[in-house]
């Protein structure tokens, strides 16, 4: 997975990299309001799977807690996933085709690297916990408050959302205060 995503982060480089002019400020308006937008999708996947999995807690209805990791899962794959990857794909071709460029600023470099990470986090371990062992649970004859296999995978459906969420409160943090400066060594360029 993480091979696939800097090989996507390199083709985007490399296309935005082959155009001879930089985004106009209107263009750059439009791709900051498209990445803005990805990371807003992101977060309300992530929120709702918070809210979500915290409501479990508070039942011990078997069909409302089925109910709410269903959706967990259907905010996985239209909200998460996709905010994920529009906001990497946006900031790396925001990155490239503007005077930020990828290696130019620490906190660009940060940005897609925090990206990058959260996407392998999710992809590694965030789809155990709301994919894979769903069926298992669920169709188990067992009630989901007495199936250990249950009880585990939520509170690390917790964790896992928690630090995911930490990761993107970051990123959004570092994106408004551009913290670190330039690197050494590179010299200024002009938009």
């Amino acid at each position: 997975m993480l091979t696939g995503l800097l090989a996507l982060a390199g083709i985007i480089s490399w296309i935005g990299k082959k155009r001879s002019k930089k985004l106009s400020m209107n263009q750059k308006k439009g791709w900051l309001i498209a990445h803005i937008l990805s990371v807003i999708i992101y977060f309300s996947g992530l929120i709702g799977t918070l809210l979500l999995a915290v409501s479990t807690k508070f039942t011990a209805d078997r069909a409302l807690i089925h109910a709410a990791h269903l959706f967990i899962q259907f905010f996985d794959w239209f909200l998460i996933i996709p905010g994920a990857f529009a906001s990497l794909i946006t900031g790396v071709w925001l990155a490239v085709r503007t005077h930020w460029g990828m290696t130019k600023y620490y906190w660009v470099m940060a940005k897609w690297l925090g990206n990058i990470t959260a996407i392998v986090f999710g992809g590694n371990f965030m789809r155990i916990w709301i994919h894979d062992n769903f069926e298992p649970i669920f169709s188990s004859s067992l009630h989901p408050l007495q199936n250990p296999l249950y009880l585990e995978n939520r509170e690390m459906l917790f964790t896992g959302t928690a630090i995911s969420f930490a990761i993107l409160l970051f990123l959004v943090v570092i994106s408004y205060l551009k913290p670190w400066g330039k690197r050494k060594g590179i010299h200024k360029t002009t938009t």
